[in-house]
């Protein structure tokens, strides 16, 4: 036994040194394994990852590889050598004052780094800062700044470019790291390197994707889409490529025959930008050096900031600075050799990286446009001829007709021949199917089509058959300029709408006993204004009467006196009685009913009904009569929707203190002739961000409101030929206005 345990002790040491290069020779072997699994988790955790989760995974993998090099803190930095920066893209520590989100110039701010690691691609161990030599001061401090005393950065490469940088920084100095760290940290960045880029591919799949729908929808949408529709469809898909890039403002420009001149005439902007205006801009001395490259020389131009515009574009910078446009693209179309369109998108809040696929992509969309306005163009050319017609009447499904004034010719086509119940080859033969009493409002409404602007009319009326039955159509009309040596024509459409009219008429009887029924709810209103009105002149009747007869028993009552006292009591008496009339009237159920009404007496009417409620309200009244002459309404219907919008006014101000309510009715003539009525408060004002659903029936923010007085008042406005409408003021409360027909003056 003795000599077993002599023969296994140690020999000059030898059996110690064995020892130890065994315990060395297993810790390296437990080294390597654990940063085998290290790198195997990671990349099994990345690969797994969804797209969604990858930027949380990347995070993960970014602390575990700081513990693992029992490092400080870790950094993934993503490279944009356009801009010599290098954006952090994850930040990990255990602990110390946080790292700076970005580094917005790293040639500034660390210029050594990224001369050494981004532009020559080599990888940087720092030991010590201490030991950095004094050329590289800026480096030192930023460092500093960061409370790194060591650090390590690692750079990955992707076809021969630096796309990331990996780093890990100590707060003490000679960490350890060795040659096989810096393979380790390496092959590690790759890692997270290959799941970034894996990301980048599948976003710029989606986005592609994105943008061939987008593209897709709009073709599909302009197929279907008649000419007036392409507008419309066009500022449609504008806004899915300000959603798509992130730009604020998207707008087509369409050159004229003014040089140096571009019109706006398709526009979408983001929420809270406020808009350029639909119109001619003369971006030839605005815009100079811009309008020569882009219109002039029909190419492309873009900038992602300002100062990318050279210095020969100073009158363009200035433009642009004044407009607020940081970043912009700009895209000519050319037709017939010149351009005759332009792309714009522009962002206002902030920098654009116009990317040659970003701009490719927004290039394709925009001649998507050109084609669709070039099909309209072609559309509205065949429209006037009798190969035009024939596609309007397929695609519409209604008659069409085409008067040649000059000729008085008519062509027909067969289902309006269907309508009129027999071919009408002369404008004579074609008024003959309007009954007699329609047949002025029709004319009127063709020499409005051909005399006035805008040429374009749409009127109902109705039609007699061969066999004397009634229908009711909607003609459809406008003026088309003739040839040459002809004159003008009038092209329409007849559709028969006599099931669609007869459905009107119930709901507008319908309509109308609901508004019978609002009227005789506000009864009370009516009869408290009612007897505090009829108070005045009844006293004032009593008052001259006693007089009267006290001086004509004393016998002291002259002639003139006398005269006088008369006149007074009948004056008083027929303002009574209008007062009588104005209620009976409100409250009598019967068909409309439209006459000649004075706009001044209306409205005197009204404020004589709404007084004492006025009065008791404590709210103070202004009224500005600016439009004088007649209308031709139903006297009523009108009264109670002025009534209705006081009403609303003084219940909208109700929580204000009595000396601050103010309620002002204003009367003035519209730009159509017409007569607009605005009625304006001081109180909430509109609380929805739609001022038109508040005229939807049963829509209401009252708690004892049914929701159908706005909606009464629509009703009653649109049968009258006028509309209604809502808005917020500029300072505190809101407008309700409506329009009404003026008669000529």
């Amino acid at each position: 036994m003795l000599n077993g345990t002599d023969a296994g002790s140690p020999n000059n040491g030898g059996g110690s040194v064995g020892a130890e290069e065994q315990v060395r020779t297993n810790a390296a072997f437990a080294d390597n394994f654990s940063f085998l699994a290290l790198a195997s988790a990671l990349s099994s955790s990345l690969v797994r990852a969804q797209s969604a989760e990858l930027d949380e995974q990347v995070r993960n993998a970014l602390q575990r590889i700081v513990e693992f090099f029992d490092a400080d803190r870790g950094i993934l930095c993503v490279v944009a050598h356009a801009d010599r920066r290098v954006l952090i893209r994850d930040c990990v520590q255990r602990g110390g004052a946080d790292l700076p989100l970005s580094t917005p110039d790293a040639g500034a701010i660390f210029p050594w780094l990224f001369d050494e690691v981004v532009v020559g691609g080599r990888v940087v161990s720092i030991p010590s800062i201490d030991r950095l030599p004094p050329a590289v001061a800026l480096d030192r401090a930023g460092l500093c700044g960061w409370q790194v005393r060591s650090a390590q950065f690692v750079p990955i490469s992707h076809a021969g470019v630096v796309e990331f940088v990996l780093g890990l920084g100590c707060s003490c100095d000679d960490p350890g790291w060795t040659d096989e760290t810096i393979g380790r940290l390496c092959l590690l960045g790759e890692t997270l390197a290959g799941a970034l880029r894996h990301q980048v591919l599948e976003e710029k799949q989606v986005d592609s994707l994105r943008f061939e729908r987008v593209i897709a929808d709009a073709c599909a949408r302009f197929a279907g889409a008649w000419s007036d529709q392409i507008d419309e469809e066009i500022e449609r898909a504008l806004k899915e490529v300000l959603d798509f890039t992130g730009a604020d403002q998207a707008g087509f420009f369409a050159t004229v025959d003014t040089p140096g001149h571009l019109r706006l005439t398709h526009l979408n902007h983001a929420e809270g930008i406020v808009p350029a205006e639909k119109q001619v801009i003369p971006y030839g001395r605005a815009c100079p050096w811009l309008y020569d490259i882009v219109v002039n020389q029909r190419r492309l131009y873009c900038f992602h900031r300002w100062d990318e515009i050279p210095i020969e574009a100073e009158v363009d910078r200035r433009y642009l600075e004044m407009k607020g446009t940081r970043s912009g693209l700009y895209v000519p179309y050319v037709v017939g050799g010149v351009v005759r369109h332009v792309f714009a998108v522009i962002s206002n809040t902030g920098e654009i990286r116009w990317s040659p696929v970003l701009v490719e992509r927004i290039q394709a969309l925009g001649g998507v446009f050109v084609s669709a306005l070039a099909r309209k163009s072609v559309f509205d050319a065949l429209r006037r001829s009798e190969e035009g017609l024939r596609e309007a009447q397929r695609i519409a499904g209604l008659g069409s007709w085409e008067w040649d004034v000059q000729t008085d010719a008519v062509w027909t086509s067969p289902q309006t021949d269907l309508i009129l119940g027999s071919k009408a080859r002369s404008f004579k033969t074609f008024m003959e199917r309007v009954p007699e009493d329609e047949r002025a409002v029709l004319t009127q409404a063709l020499e409005a089509c051909l005399s006035a602007t805008p040429a374009r009319q749409r009127i109902h009326h109705r039609i007699l058959g061969a066999g004397g039955e009634e229908r009711f159509v909607e003609n459809h009309f406008e003026r088309v300029a003739g040839g040459p040596a002809s004159g003008p024509r009038v092209f329409g459409t007849l559709q028969d709408i006599t099931l669609r009219r007869r459905d009107e008429l119930e709901l507008e009887s319908l309509r109308a006993q609901r508004w019978h029924a609002d009227r005789v709810a506000q009864i009370a209103v009516m009869t408290s204004s009612l007897a505090h009105e009829l108070s005045q002149p009844l006293t004032a009747i009593l008052s001259n009467a006693q007089a009267g007869l006290r001086m004509l028993r004393a016998g002291a009552l002259p002639a003139e006196e006398g005269e006088a006292i008369l006149e007074d009591i009948v004056a008083d008496d027929k303002r009574a009685a209008q007062v009588i009339e104005s209620l009976r009237a409100m409250l009598r159920r019967r068909p409309t009913e439209r006459q000649r009404v004075e706009i001044a007496q209306l409205v005197r009417d009204v404020m004589g009904l709404m007084h004492s409620e006025l009065v008791m309200n404590d709210v103070r009244f202004e009224l500005d009569l600016l439009a004088e002459g007649c209308i031709e309404v139903d006297r009523a219907q009108i009264q109670q929707v002025l009534i209705n919008l006081i009403m609303n006014g003084i219940e909208a101000m109700h929580e204000l203190p009595p000396g601050g309510r103010l309620l002002s009715l204003t009367v003035t003539r519209d730009e159509a002739r017409g007569v607009k009525f605005s009625v304006t408060d001081v109180g909430h004002g509109l609380e929805v961000l739609d001022p038109g659903k508040v005229f939807q029936p049963f829509w209401t923010t009252k708690t004892t409101g049914i929701g159908m007085g706005l909606a009464i008042c629509r009703s009653i406005v649109e049968a009258q030929g006028g509309r209604i409408w809502g808005e917020n003021n500029a300072g505190p409360g809101a407008t309700f206005s409506f329009t009404l027909p003026a008669l000529a003056r």
